[in-house]
């Protein structure tokens, strides 16, 4: 009696103990089940992510052979200004078409005595003989006809015309500069936009001329840096009044001024703070005369070209 109890207990308690040590496997088929089925799962939407990754990819894979050729293309390009503004265009040929039609088949032999950067007194204009005012004419005349067959004329490198049939303004239009500068790059991108093939400079010879400088400034397109003064005034000692001297050459003035622009690295701007004016540029050479006259000559703001 006693064994049956004791027998059927302990085949109760192996029974238990078997279910025990079976359950942990069971737990582990469930865990290994879950996984599987998350691996599952996984790999089923592994195909479609696949698949979804792959028109992206083949987008990117098109577009870099247009993106590596799009920069190069920049790369390659000329400088140019920057795309707001159009650099001066409407400016030139607004100067351009006001000034067809002028000529009047003379030679308007009136100076201004309002261009040089030193004020001129009543008192000084009026102690000007008629025979200086000669020699002072008679000095430009020679100076024009000299500059008319010089060599750099000839082969296109600037052009001079009178202002108006001004013999004292003259027009100065320079169409080659270095080609490695980026103002020709510059003004090669403002050709090919705006038809504009030339930085336009204004010379204005005082009534003291020779003995004073003539006053310069850049018309248009709007050029800054390269000395260029806001206005379009040029900083220059030999166009200063210290700076100056008579026995300067006309064709010498121009290569000199073009080579300073170039070593300034001068760029044709979009738009500029202050207009390119007369009045503009006369202030900032009347305030660069009165600097170099109090502190000499800052190599950092002009050109020493003595």
């Amino acid at each position: 009696m006693l064994r049956r109890l004791f027998g059927s207990k302990r085949g109760r308690d192996a029974g238990s103990e078997a279910a025990v040590d079976a359950d942990p496997p069971a737990l582990d088929q469930t865990d290994n089940q879950a996984a599987a089925a998350g691996a599952g799962a996984e790999q089923q939407q592994r195909p479609k992510q696949k698949q979804k990754q792959k028109p992206a990819q083949a987008a990117a894979a098109v577009d870099r052979p247009a993106k590596a050729q799009a920069a190069a293309a920049e790369a390659a390009a000329p400088a140019s200004p920057p795309k707001q503004g159009d650099g001066g265009a409407a400016l030139y040929h607004k100067l351009a078409s006001s000034s067809k039609g002028s000529a009047s088949g003379s030679v308007d032999v009136a100076p201004r005595a309002a261009m040089t950067g030193v004020k001129t007194t009543k008192k000084g204009a009026k102690a000007i003989d008629q025979q200086s005012q000669r020699v002072r004419q008679k000095r430009l005349m020679k100076e024009l006809k000299d500059i008319q067959t010089c060599a750099p004329m000839q082969e296109g490198v600037f052009s001079v015309d009178l202002a108006d049939d001004n013999l004292f303004e003259w027009d100065i239009k320079v169409f080659k500069f270095d080609p490695e500068s980026p103002l020709a790059r510059d003004l090669d991108h403002m050709h090919r936009r705006y038809n504009i093939d030339n930085v336009w400079f204004r010379f204005s010879f005082p009534a003291n001329f020779p003995f004073a400088p003539p006053f310069v400034r850049v018309l248009a397109p709007l050029v800054q840096g390269g000395f260029v003064l806001p206005g379009g005034a040029i900083c220059m000692e030999l166009l200063t009044p210290d700076g100056w001297s008579q026995a300067y050459k006309m064709e010498a003035v121009i290569m000199q001024l073009m080579a300073t622009v170039i070593k300034g690295n001068a760029r044709i701007v979009p738009s500029v703070s202050k207009q390119f004016s007369e009045s503009e540029a006369q202030k900032s050479f009347d305030y660069l005369v009165k600097t170099h006259a109090k502190y000499g000559l800052v190599r950092d703001a002009c050109v020493c070209v003595c």
